[in-house]
C-alpha cells in the first residue's frame, strides 16, 4: 500500500492500488476508486482521483501520493509514514451514485476529509 498525505504532509490514509481502494490508517475501507471517480463506502460520490491525488467535490486537493503531479498547490514536506496496516479483506460496496460534472480545479487544499 502507498501512503496518502494531507495538506500538512501527514499520512492520512493508504492507497491499496491493486483493489482501487483508499484504506484508513487502521486498515478499514474508506473509499473506492472507479476510473477517476472516488466513492465513499455508502456509494456517495465524494471526489475525483487523477495524477496521483484526490480532489473533493469543490475541486480542492484532499490527499496525494508521493508521485502525484498537477496539484496546483504547494506540496508540504512528507512526514514519516506510520506502520502500514494489514491489508483489509475486499468487501462488497453499495451501489454507486452517478458522478457529477468535474468542478474547476482549485488551487487550494481541502480543509475537511470527505471520508
Amino acid at each position: 500500500m502507498e501512503p496518502l498525505y494531507d495538506r500538512q504532509g501527514r499520512v492520512r490514509a493508504w492507497l491499496q492500488a491493486e483493489h482501487a481502494r483508499i484504506v484508513s490508517l487502521h486498515g478499514s475501507h474508506l473509499a473506492s476508486i472507479d476510473g477517476h471517480s472516488v466513492y465513499a463506502s455508502n456509494g456517495q460520490h465524494i471526489g475525483w482521483w487523477k495524477h496521483g491525488h484526490m480532489r473533493n467535490t469543490r475541486g480542492a486537493v484532499v490527499v496525494w501520493a508521493s508521485e502525484a503531479f498537477g496539484l496546483g498547490v504547494i506540496r508540504p514536506p512528507q512526514m514519516p509514514s506510520p506502520a502500514e496496516p494489514e491489508a483489509p479483506v475486499v468487501s462488497d460496496w453499495h451501489a454507486r451514485a452517478t458522478a457529477p460534472a468535474h468542478p474547476a480545479r482549485s488551487a487550494s487544499w481541502a480543509v475537511e476529509m470527505p471520508f
